[in-house]
């Protein structure tokens, strides 16, 4: 199986809009985002609708791999179909390395397909997130955001580990959602947590080293699913001199930084807007979304979306600050 975030893929920044009928990419499918069956009811098999859709290189990695039987077994399945244009922004590096490996391979397309009894219920079910099992075993995360608050999509918006589902295709028993992302098994799996992904750069250290010196470090992944927005180091060393040795030499201190740097909830971009967003301090950050990015207590979202067990981590630019007196909340 793939190592975490061994894809490198392009993300797709183009707002998603998704109604109880179906869902659609905003302005290119017909209005009201109605979902569109391609053919009636049991007329085709499911590799026939992927290809006729438009999915063909996931349809010939299908074959290649020999998961024909896999993906035409008479059940219900929700597929999470990537776009050819999702293949082709894989490193080619990468690709080459898994068109190389079947075992992989099959790995990777297995995950994108999810055992649901009911599917043209799935998203409609959900009533914020929902991890279930995929054919190869490990689980995907969907996340539906509805009209909640200030700090939710005004428009419900459905996800699949944080990748954009773009529209509905019924087919006979199963139902095809085109992604724009080829997914990572390993995104969700218990090994990927917050602080593995710490240690897996060296540019998050400092980050990495609150929880080491709060005794987080090894327990973490049992806590609530959460966003955690990191800071790199060079946003550490950008504070005006003495903080950072400050805030280290009083564990109060450290405990209100990481609490004000973590959110209950997993809140990719796909479902953030103009708002206040309660985070674990007590306090409320503002969220600033524009075609230039997204900030979080004038710090800017610099790496958004990375999947991990306990939710979603997102690389900010510079270390977010609250007031000594906010309440704290342990970790």
């Amino acid at each position: 199986m793939l190592p975490n975030r061994t894809f490198k893929v392009v993300l797709f920044s183009s707002q998603v809009n998704v109604t109880a009928s179906g869902y659609g990419k905003k302005d290119q499918y017909n209005s009201g985002y109605a979902v569109q069956p391609a053919y009636p009811s049991q007329s085709v098999d499911l590799l026939t609708a992927l290809r006729k859709n438009g999915f063909t290189t996931f349809v010939d990695l299908i074959v290649k791999a020999g998961l024909e039987e896999t993906f035409s077994a008479n059940r219900p399945f929700v597929v999470l179909a990537p776009t050819n244009e999702a293949f082709a922004a894989i490193d080619p590096a990468v690709l080459a390395a898994l068109l190389k490996d079947i075992y992989l391979l099959r790995d990777i397309l297995r995950y994108h397909l999810v055992l649901f009894r009911q599917p043209c219920s799935l998203v409609s079910s959900i009533f914020v997130e929902l991890t279930i099992n995929t054919a190869l075993g490990e689980v995907v995360r969907f996340n539906v955001y509805r009209n909640k608050g200030p700090s939710f999509a005004t428009e419900d918006i459905a996800t699949a580990n944080g990748v954009p589902l773009l529209r509905a295709i019924p087919t006979g028993k199963s139902i095809i959602y085109p992604i724009e992302k080829v997914l990572n098994p390993q995104d969700v799996s218990p090994n990927n947590t917050v602080i593995n992904f710490l240690r897996s750069n060296k540019d998050f250290s400092i980050f990495l080293s609150v929880f080491e010196v709060l005794g987080l470090a090894e327990n973490n992944f049992k806590a609530r699913p959460k966003t955690t927005f990191v800071p790199t180091n060079a946003a550490f060393k950008a504070l005006p001199p003495g903080v950072l040795d400050s805030i280290f030499a009083d564990p109060d201190k450290l405990v209100l930084l990481l609490n004000t740097h973590v959110a209950s909830g997993t809140f990719y971009t796909a479902g953030l807007i103009d708002g206040p967003l309660t985070v674990l301090a007590g306090i409320q950050l503002d969220i600033d979304v524009t075609s230039y990015g997204i900030t979080v207590g004038n710090s800017k979202i610099i790496e958004p979306d990375i999947t991990v067990f306990e939710g979603v981590v997102h690389v900010i630019s510079s270390v977010i600050q609250a007031e000594e007196t906010c309440f704290n909340r342990l970790y």
